[in-house]
């Protein structure tokens, strides 16, 4: 049996309408389909664990994320809260482990973008562009070469690599 893929999205209302669509596929399947009883039940005993489990993890990493948002709080008022949120909410090691999996995937992901944007940058700067692609000229050197807005640009691309680059690891 293939993998199941795990869908996480920052945004509800695209995993909300990706849930919808998913859930349709299924209706129209089991319309079309010959199950008998005792398969069915099985299959609906699955979904339903799948919701639970769903529901679940969102609640038990909630309160952890308020906690950390709140940032006039001093290391002791910090380590109270935190030694009465584990005591309240019991997480296992699998589900800190997928959520610091999902945060390292997102870090990785905007990691590659800035390096990719930084790269973009300078191959802008160093590639000869043609003469219809170079806007005008900010700054001579001599009579054949200066600083163009299309350098000014590519500078501005590698800034905002180089910044999200920063962000990226400076984030708690």
């Amino acid at each position: 049996m293939a993998k199941p893929r795990h869908y996480n999205f920052d945004k509800p209302e695209i995993e909300a309408e990706l849930v919808e669509i998913k859930i349709q596929e299924l209706i129209d399947i089991l319309q079309n389909a010959r199950l008998d009883a005792q398969r069915s039940v099985v299959y609906q005993q699955r979904i339903s664990d799948a919701f639970q489990k769903s529901a679940n993890l969102q609640g038990k990493i909630k309160p952890f994320q308020e906690l950390d948002k709140e940032n006039n709080l001093s290391r002791e008022e910090l380590l109270e809260g935190l030694e009465k949120l584990l005591n309240e909410n019991p997480i296992d090691t699998e589900i800190s482990r997928s959520y610091l999996r999902k945060q390292t995937l997102q870090k990785v992901i905007i990691c590659l973008f800035s390096v990719v944007l930084v790269a973009t940058g300078f191959a802008m700067i160093i590639m000869p562009a043609p003469v219809s692609f170079e806007l005008f000229t900010v700054f001579y050197f001599n009579n054949n070469d200066g600083v163009t807005i299309m350098d000014l640009v590519s500078l501005l691309i590698i800034l905002g690599g180089v910044f999200l680059f920063v962000i990226n690891f400076n984030k708690k």
